[in-house]
């Protein structure tokens, strides 16, 4: 294990913990993995697991710990194209994934902020699909197995590389978006889809997020299937104040028939684009640099939502961006700066919707059960997620440091 050591923290990324560890981890087997845990266990040490570390947000550090980057964990496992399943390393970037599935037509529907820098095992452990998700499913469903680490040792072999594979409690899913607090993942297999055909993208514009909200609630209703819908404002490579990004997959004839049913469902027209890249990849990364608030609500509460993300923030002035899955109604909204009587406030107007709000890439000496937190879980929730983490690392070694 001495040649997977290192003194320095930032190696491959610039990442701030705040307090300097004990020492940085960088194993190259699952087998490595549990010795590392093993040792920080005996010395008392907690363990901050780092994948590409490019997204890594964590509160105060209170305890000596090490970090244990996944970024010598690379490679492509096995990939069987006609099976439509890929295996590999955690540590390997979803970006040299992409280039093996590009070349066989196929392609991960997965595109939460910034894809292209994150690493496999990073993205599965944060459990984001990104506005994809509307036309291919979560990211938790289509993890078909993977290879994880528990705190105390333990070599898990979960799933396999087929469809159905579990009878029972699936442990999979709680693995998915666990962001490192139950396990260490080091490899995953998941279900691979083909390039479509068609991938059109339909715009429409307005001067700011409430007036697309109607538009947007309409798109969830009509009897077609978009492959995404978002709302970004502003809308920078279109140079205008908001747009409504609906994306459609398919055959040609499928996809100018759905376009047709969106137009008479909707009483809109929507633009073509000649720059779809581009909005595509600002539809992405939109509102998701900190600090941000991340706001979720019942669909049907997605206009009173906008609105009251507007009105608390000053009808989105002062450099804020928003960026809106219409179909979840999950929504990003980034601020240059906020405070926690701001986040408090548009907190409680979200959660008499019935809606969650937390707060990203905020100070680390924020509590994360404070005003710019994510809500503690609660009763059966809290009882579920203790008796998790209590099977998974009983020592405690992922200790909850991160937001």
């Amino acid at each position: 294990m001495t040649e997977a050591l290192s003194a320095d923290v930032g190696s491959a990324a610039d990442v701030d913990f705040g307090r300097a560890p004990e020492e940085v981890v960088h194993p190259e087997s699952a087998e490595e993995v549990a010795a590392a845990l093993e040792r920080a266990s005996a010395r008392g040490l907690g363990v901050l697991p780092v994948a590409s570390g490019r997204r890594v947000r964590v509160r105060a550090l209170d305890r000596p710990y090490i970090v244990l980057r996944t970024d010598r964990l690379i490679g492509i496992e096995i990939h069987e194209p006609a099976d439509l399943t890929l295996t590999a390393r955690a540590g390997t970037p979803l970006a040299e994934l992409g280039e093996r599935l590009g070349a066989h037509r196929q392609w991960l529907p997965f595109d939460p902020p910034h894809v292209g820098e994150r690493s496999f095992g990073g993205l599965v452990a944060s459990g984001e699909s990104g506005p994809v998700w509307m036309g291919y499913g979560e990211l938790r469903n289509h993890v078909l197995g993977m290879t994880v680490v528990t705190g105390d040792g333990r070599i898990l072999r979960l799933g396999g590389r087929v469809v159905k594979n579990v009878a029972g409690f699936d442990l999979l899913k709680p693995m998915v978006g666990s962001r490192g607090r139950l396990a260490v993942i080091t490899s995953v297999c998941v279900r691979t889809f083909p390039v479509p055909a068609q991938d059109r993208l339909l715009v429409l514009r307005a001067a700011n997020a409430c007036e697309l909200t109607d538009v947007a609630r309409a798109v969830g209703t009509a009897p077609v299937l978009p492959a995404a819908s978002v709302i970004v404002s502003p809308a920078r490579a279109l140079d205008s104040g908001a747009a409504l990004l609906v994306r459609l997959h398919g055959a040609l004839p499928t996809v100018e028939a759905d376009q047709r049913t969106l137009e008479r469902h909707c009483a809109v027209t929507f633009e073509r684009p000649a720059n779809a890249p581009a909005l595509f990849a600002e539809a992405r990364d939109a509102a998701s640099a900190g600090p941000y608030f991340v706001v979720s609500v019942l669909p049907s509460r997605l206009p009173e939502a906008i609105a009251a993300i507007a009105d608390t923030l000053g009808d989105m002035g002062g450099g804020a961006e928003l960026a809106a899955d219409t179909y979840m109604a999950h929504i990003r909204v980034a601020v240059a700066t906020t405070t926690a009587a701001v986040a408090s406030s548009l907190r409680t107007r979200v959660e008499r919707m019935g809606g969650s709000l937390s707060v990203h890439g905020a100070s680390k000496a924020t509590p994360p059960d404070g005003p710019t937190g994510a809500s503690a879980p609660t009763g059966v929730e809290a009882d579920l997620v203790t008796g998790l983490v209590r099977a998974f690392d009983p020592s405690g070694v992922f200790w909850p440091c991160r937001f």
